[in-house]
């Protein structure tokens, strides 16, 4: 695999379908080389919170005149070309929640892709963590800025290296890249009484929603009820 993209992703949560992308950052790399350079902010729907903040330093004063992400992923698309991609945690995370904004727009996203996370835990499970961070760690990578996109995609891109180096003439296969086969869940619209408790929920606590309920699915609707509980308490 001479040619690929590196990517990494910031996010305003863990899930794919309620959560939006703030940050893509990504490195086009050819024969080992970065040939070209993707980093963009990306103002999301819903606002930034105080804990991913607290992780990424992105605020919403950061991306509040940065493009949707309706504008920044046919420009991502189209940096990817026919490559594979490669990531930290690629599979699960990044992956996944670039494939549902590409869905969303009816945009075709699927790619073969290999993960520096599925390797590391493969060829280095002595180690206590195999963390994007310790690992750079371990080798000896430069990340200053950590869990900002572009700096994240440049330190995997030199731990792949690293790794390539290291153990593909052991194990050639783990550094083919594969299809990341994923299946977007179907939505379920959120019920009546979710909607009658949320409402209620909202009045008892004078919240007023940027969301349209009704558009919201069973489980967006859930996690919303859950956030302002944890926030503001029961009715």
């Amino acid at each position: 695999m001479n040619t690929y993209v590196v990517v990494d992703i910031e996010t305003t949560g863990a899930h794919p379908l309620t959560s939006d992308i703030i940050e893509i950052g990504a490195v086009y790399v050819e024969k080992g080389r970065v040939a070209g350079e993707f980093n963009q902010l990306i103002c999301p729907t819903q606002e930034i919170s105080p804990y991913i903040t607290s992780i990424t330093g992105i605020t919403n004063e950061m991306v509040q005149y940065e493009p949707p992400i309706e504008t920044v992923m046919p420009k991502f698309i189209n940096f990817c070309k026919d490559v594979p991609l490669v990531g930290h945690n690629i599979i699960l995370f990044d992956y996944r929640m670039l494939k549902v904004k590409a869905i969303n727009m009816g945009l075709p996203f699927d790619k073969m892709g290999l993960d520096t996370l599925v390797i590391a835990r493969k060829m280095l499970h002595e180690l206590p963590s195999r963390r994007l961070g310790d690992l750079c760690a371990h080798y000896h990578i430069n990340l200053e800025n950590a869990h900002r996109a572009y700096d994240d995609a440049f330190a995997t891109h030199e731990l792949y290296l690293h790794l390539k180096d290291e153990f593909y003439h052991i194990e050639p296969k783990l550094f083919e890249p594969l299809p990341m086969a994923w299946e977007i869940p179907k939505s379920v619209p959120l019920t009546k009484r979710q909607k009658a408790y949320l409402l209620n929920l909202c009045h008892r606590h004078q919240i007023t929603l940027k969301q349209d309920i009704d558009a919201l699915t069973k489980s967006q609707c859930s996690k919303l009820i859950d956030h302002i509980i944890s926030e503001h308490g029961k009715i």
